[in-house]
């Protein structure tokens, strides 16, 4: 699914790009300059399309606190796993694309928008994971099932997914270089 949809980012930007950017990519720092802005182009389409997905999976665990109501514990829970959804929703959106300023202490090189851009379509097939677990969530609410161990299914996937999403931060700071 991420390799599929990087494919499909990355074939629409190249589709959409004008005569005069086709016949610059021959010249050779143009072509180094524009496919490095390609590459920070794809990372935030990716990452738009992560937190177009976040913000479902926000609005089924809306929907499935309705069922909470009256379990203390299973509301306390939902609550905490929306807070931690929304927070994480609010990160990818406003997450940095890779871009570093002639000064800057940290250089984002070619190899590090790659491996971050991998991150990126891994985080999708995260988001698709979440997806499931949420809609599940929502089923036992419908049903009027127990909804606790459906709300540890969620908290699972979003926490691995705060924890992948740390790792390209880690990069994009320069904590850790990009060819883990």
């Amino acid at each position: 699914m991420a390799d599929t949809l990087e494919n499909k980012v990355e074939g629409q930007m190249a589709k959409n790009r004008s005569l005069v950017e086709r016949i610059a990519m021959y010249v050779p720092f143009y072509r180094g300059y524009k496919q490095k802005n390609l590459r920070r182009d794809e990372d935030r389409a990716i990452r738009d399309v992560v937190a177009k997905e976040l913000f479902n999976v926000k609005n089924d665990l809306s929907n499935a606190s309705r069922a909470a109501i009256g379990d203390l514990d299973a509301m306390r829970d939902s609550e905490r796993i929306k807070a931690k959804v929304d927070k994480y929703y609010v990160d990818v959106k406003k997450a940095a694309a890779g871009y570093s300023a002639f000064h800057d202490s940290v250089k984002i090189m070619e190899t590090e928008l790659d491996n971050i851009i991998s991150w990126d379509a891994q985080l999708i097939d995260g988001v698709q994971n979440l997806k499931t677990v949420s809609a599940q969530l929502v089923q036992y609410a419908d049903t009027g099932e127990n909804i606790r161990p459906a709300l540890r299914a969620v908290e699972k996937e979003i926490d691995a997914m705060i924890e992948a999403y740390n790792q390209r931060e880690n990069i994009m700071k320069g904590f850790v270089d990009g060819k883990e």
